[in-house]
């Protein structure tokens, strides 16, 4: 009797564990495609805040390029001058629908637990100067607005630092970051209040791997996302040597509101760095990235070119050619 009611005992604690072990596969199978269903959503999000009648997707010419591609003005910010800064907002109100960059420079702690940037033109402006300062470019939007309009501003700092500039410790990139999301909500709810209904607002990065550590990068990308749930764009590089693909991975795509928007100044950009990137997600991150867009400079390829270069490179692997059709944004920052 003993025998059979250890046997049983024993049986049932198999049943338990084997039941428990099931649970626990498919809890983890769960969350996985939870994850993977989050970076898909983000990567599918409508962007510019009034819907379009087509998707506003080109088709490639049988040369392989397509000329023309709705391309919007990125700004490298030298001033947060109110008269300037609508401006800026009158001509992005009468140019292409498309998403924009306003990208405010480097990141400065100006003390008593304020941060700001150094901008462009060398000059020191706080978080408070720069949401004045995006306040009248949308004002300037919506002055000039026409029946067109229709932009996605996203408001962007870089990872670059000097001795001088900012602490090189995780907690002072993490509050900047912290502080930057805060800006980008104030600037979000400003628009939301007065019914700015053709702008819509973002969060961005010029995220370089040659600039900073990663360690560095990703504590203000984490700042930034426990801070504001507006989508965070990377338009920095991919530059081989300096991180790993995880790494580079995490701060473009894998952070939780984090999208690509690369720079693809030469084709060798968006072929041996962003591409090969996206097929190494493909394999060790769960899938590919949704790459939403490419940045063009003075330098190298034209717009159209960068764009063409990013849209060949993704339709080139059966993986990665899954989300080339939403490629979808093109701006050239000056």
């Amino acid at each position: 009797m003993r025998a059979k009611y250890f046997a049983s005992l024993l049986l049932i604690l198999v049943t338990a564990l084997c039941l428990l072990s099931g649970y626990m596969n498919s809890s983890l199978a769960g969350a996985q495609a939870a994850t993977l269903l989050k970076g898909q959503a983000k990567g599918t999000l409508q962007i510019l805040p009034k819907s379009v009648s087509k998707q506003m997707h080109p088709s490639i010419t049988r040369a392989g390029a397509w000329s023309a591609i709705p391309t919007t003005t990125s700004f490298y910010e030298a001033t947060t001058d109110a008269h300037t800064m609508y401006a800026q907002g009158c001509q992005a109100a009468r140019g292409v629908a498309g998403l924009l960059i306003l990208d405010w420079g480097q990141p400065v702690y100006l003390g008593n637990g304020s941060y700001g940037t150094y901008n462009f033109g060398g000059h020191a402006a706080s978080d408070t100067a720069i949401f004045h300062a995006v306040a009248n470019f949308v004002l300037g939007v919506w002055s000039c607005r026409t029946s067109a309009t229709n932009i996605a501003v996203a408001i962007g700092e870089s990872n670059y630092y000097s001795g001088n500039a900012i602490p090189l410790t995780q907690a002072a990139w993490y509050a900047d970051g912290l502080q930057w999301g805060n800006l980008v909500n104030n600037v979000a709810s400003f628009v939301a209040n007065n019914h700015y209904s053709n702008i819509g607002i973002y969060g961005a990065g010029d995220l370089e791997t040659g600039w900073n550590t990663f360690a560095l990068t990703s504590s203000m990308v984490n700042g930034y996302n426990n801070a504001s749930s507006h989508i965070y764009f990377d338009f920095g590089d991919d530059a081989p040597g300096n991180w790993t693909n995880a790494q580079v991975w995490y701060v473009a795509y894998g952070a939780r509101d984090n999208l690509p928007l690369p720079e693809i100044y030469f084709n060798a950009d968006a072929i041996y760095d962003w591409e090969a990137l996206n097929i190494w997600a493909c394999t060790h991150a769960g899938g590919p990235m949704y790459i939403r867009g490419v940045m063009a400079t003075v330098i190298g390829n034209t717009p159209a070119q960068a764009w063409t270069a990013m849209y060949n490179a993704e339709s080139g692997n059966s993986c990665t050619a899954k989300t080339s059709s939403w490629l979808t944004f093109s701006t050239y920052i000056r």
